[in-house]
Formats: C-alpha cells, sequence, structure tokens
C-alpha cells in the first residue's frame, strides 16, 4: 500500500509535468504526494484469508494482514471531495494490477441510464491496456442505452515487446532513470500518511479465498461501488 499503490495514487493525481524528463515526473508526482491525507481507521480495512493461521510456521493468533483496502484523500484545489480507492491482496477472486478512473455523474440526466459506468481503466500487467466503457445507444430502432467499451491493447497496437516489470526498474537502475522511483521527500511524508495505523494496527477482518476481500471493504466506496474484474 505504501510504497507501490501510494505511488499509483500519486502518478494519477499529479499535474501535467513539464516534460518527461525524468526530474520534471518526479518533482510534479512529489508535490501531489505531499497533499496526501493522514489515513484514519475510518478509511482502511485489513483483512486475512481463512485458512492463513493453519499454514505451517504461521502462529495461531497471527495479525498479519493478506488484504488491506484504502480511501485515499487529496488536499488540493484540484482533488477536493474526491476519493481515491486502494486495494490490494492474495487469494483473491481474480489477479489485475488496474487503474480505473470513474467520470462524475452529471447533476442532471435522463432517466434510466446505466449509473457508474463512464470509466477509463489502464492495465498495467503484461504489455498494458487502456479501456473505456461509455454509456451509448445500442445499435438499431430501439431507444436501449447500455454500457459498451473500446480497448487498446498495447501488445497488438505496437510490434516492439515490452519488459517484465522488474526488468524494466532494473534497467531504469542501470541508466539512470528516476521516472518510477519516488524521491526520498516522496517516501517520508508517505510514511507519515500511514505511520497512525502502522503504529496501532487494525485488527484484520476474515475473508473467504478466491473472493473480493472482506465485507468491510465496500463501505469504503459507498454507494458507488468498486471497480472490479
Amino acid at each position: 500500500l505504501v510504497t507501490h499503490l501510494f505511488q499509483l495514487a500519486g502518478e494519477v493525481a499529479m499535474t501535467t509535468p513539464q516534460s518527461l524528463d525524468d526530474e520534471h515526473i518526479a518533482a510534479a508526482r512529489e508535490e501531489i504526494i505531499g497533499c496526501f491525507r493522514p489515513l484514519t481507521y475510518d478509511d482502511v480495512v485489513v483483512g486475512q484469508y481463512d485458512g492463513y493461521r493453519d499454514i505451517e510456521g504461521i502462529p495461531n493468533g497471527s495479525r498479519t494482514e493478506t488484504f488491506v483496502a484504502a480511501r485515499l484523500w487529496v488536499d488540493s484545489a484540484r482533488w477536493e471531495g474526491v476519493p481515491f480507492l486502494l486495494r490490494t491482496g492474495k487469494c483473491m477472486a481474480a489477479s489485475h494490477q488496474r487503474v480505473s478512473i470513474r467520470f462524475k455523474e452529471p447533476a442532471q440526466t435522463m432517466a434510466g441510464l446505466p449509473a457508474g459506468c463512464n470509466t477509463l481503466g489502464f492495465e498495467l500487467s503484461g504489455d498494458g491496456e487502456i479501456d473505456l466503457t461509455l454509456v451509448t445507444k445500442r445499435p438499431g430502432p430501439t431507444d436501449d442505452v447500455t454500457a459498451a467499451a473500446a480497448r487498446l491493447p498495447f501488445g497488438q497496437a505496437f510490434h516492439t515487446p515490452s519488459l517484465p516489470a522488474y526488468s524494466r526498474l532494473i534497467h531504469d537502475v542501470l541508466v539512470g532513470d528516476r521516472s518510477l522511483f519516488t524521491r526520498p521527500d516522496g517516501l517520508e511524508h508517505v510514511w507519515e500518511v500511514a505511520g497512525g495505523l502502522l503504529g496501532d494496527r487494525p485488527e484484520p477482518e476474515v475473508y473467504t479465498k478466491g473472493s473480493w476481500g472482506p465485507e468491510g471493504a465496500s463501505r469504503l466506496a459507498a454507494d458507488e461501488g468498486w471497480v472490479l474484474g
């Protein structure tokens, strides 16, 4: 959560950098990371999958988390009132490395339209993928509306193979490219954001292996719900 998902949240929330130079990217990312509000108990749900304590070597009373969901707030004018929902876990229903941006529903709209369907997604695993889901009229003579997706799979759109994740990081270290590495000031702040909970950790909720995590995580997303699958 602290070292991976917080960095992704910073990448999504940051303002446009002056260039794709690693120093400009880092400056934009660390500026917005400095706006992250410290987490409270109401913002976090942790879990442990059923059967974890049965693993050889795991203490019977282990409170080690195998799941965490968090609602992060960014205290800037641009993101006021917009929750950033983060989650990661083991033994889940599916394995994704994904960022989903759900567009705000208009204040006034037509009745009967599907809600929460206008979403821009970024799949970060493999070669990467961008997809856009929008509410649209179904083709044909009727006035039915539905959600439809357009997808850009980078592995098919470009014929240059991507490096595996850790190979890319090692490459960047060798060439001195710090674009994907959070600066010390950003790292210091994200540990402060999580520090209160790390010092007094909440009790993990048990969840079933192959599920989407503990039931308590659903409250963090309120009526909007999580973008899953």
